[in-house]
């Protein structure tokens, strides 16, 4: 089970898809319960921790007091990075994977995320590299019209500082597109498209690039998942800075989304809300209903959800169209299994952009 944890509800940027920090009267920018409740899981069942926020190296002491007192199997940060460098080197051994926000190439994340921030982010990257960490280094994009999918992942991945890339696609709190349709129609599919030929052209050559939602895709396609990918409600729990156990870490003041508090302490408490439609369709393996919150909340409507279903098919049939072809470099010895098939475990990223 992933536990993703609120250090805090405060950040310390004020990007332009969510607009920084959560209000204190939902995410409370400082704890309000003991570490204590948090030993008491980890006694009851194996756990991972990812820490969230906010910004969650905002309130790194209790960061190092969960690592010091709670026996996670693994942990985990999400991070715009632009605190990495206060922190000790030996401090980020602790972290089987690191994700640090970045959107692509320099203009897109300066534009979303605010100027100089880009060049942070990668020294945040560097630092990491240069202090000898051997985990799992993520470049987390939020993807909105500004961007060029084949680009700007291709441009992260250029630069040898992330394992993996992973893209969200602002599709769920947002209104803020000019056209979102042409968008997707002459930017987004093409370039995904681009982006899966060229992946397999680089297994083809014996390297596995780490484009995540293609390796999440196939690895669902050949060994199933829970409902929805990023296991929102299923195995994956998000603790707020006030104690209540969420369905979601974004779903903060939605009532559907608390399940049970710290002070509770319930067992029995997990549940799929993922129903019809997305049950009987035909990508519902790979898919899994995408995102709960979108799900839930269906911002944009029905005809939104559908439309965003559609280019999601698309995508997954790209990659099921090439299932034969990857598995056979496998079989081959081309490329190896353990480097293709990703996350091994639910390290927080979504999988389904």
């Amino acid at each position: 089970m992933l536990y993703v944890i609120h250090t805090t509800g405060q950040c310390n940027l004020k990007c332009a898809y969510c607009g920084g920090s959560f209000p204190k009267q939902f995410v409370p920018w400082e704890i309000k319960y003991s570490i204590s409740s948090l030993k008491e899981i980890a006694k009851r069942e194996e756990i991972d921790i990812c820490f969230y926020g906010g910004e969650p190296l905002l309130n790194g002491e209790f960061i190092k007091e969960v690592i010091k007192c709670v026996p996670a199997k693994r942990f985990i940060v999400q991070t715009n990075g632009l605190l990495v460098k206060e922190f000790d080197p030996k401090f980020w051994e602790n972290f089987d994977t690191i994700l640090l926000s970045i959107d692509g190439v320099r203009d897109v994340t300066d534009f979303y995320r605010g100027e100089g921030i880009y060049d942070r982010v990668v020294e945040a990257a560097h630092i990491l590299k240069e202090s000898g960490y051997r985990g799992d280094v993520v470049a987390r994009m939020a993807l909105a019209e500004e961007g060029d999918i084949f680009r700007d992942v291709t441009h992260l991945l250029s630069l040898n500082l992330f394992n993996h890339v992973h893209w969200q696609l602002n599709v769920v709190w947002s209104q803020a597109w000019k056209n979102f349709e042409k968008w997707v129609e002459t930017n987004y599919m093409p370039g995904i498209k681009k982006l899966v030929y060229y992946w397999i052209n680089n297994m083809q050559e014996g390297r596995v690039l780490g484009i995540a939602p293609f390796q999440g895709v196939l690895r669902r396609m050949i060994y199933g998942g829970v409902a929805p990918p990023c296991g929102a409600a299923t195995d994956m729990l998000s603790i707020s800075t006030d104690g209540r156990i969420l369905a979601c870490p974004i779903a903060f003041e939605e009532r559907w989304a608390e399940l049970s508090t710290l002070n509770e302490n319930k067992k029995d408490f997990r549940t799929c809300f993922i129903k019809e439609p997305c049950t009987d369709c035909d990508v519902f393996k790979e898919c899994g209903g995408r995102c709960l919150y979108a799900y839930m909340e269906r911002f944009w409507g029905e005809d939104g959800f559908n439309k965003i279903c559609e280019f999601t098919k698309e995508l997954i049939f790209m990659i099921r169209s090439e299932r034969n072809k990857i598995l056979d470099l496998v079989s081959r010895g081309k490329i190896r299994e353990e480097e293709l098939f990703y996350p091994s475990y639910n390290n927080s990223i979504e999988i389904i952009p």
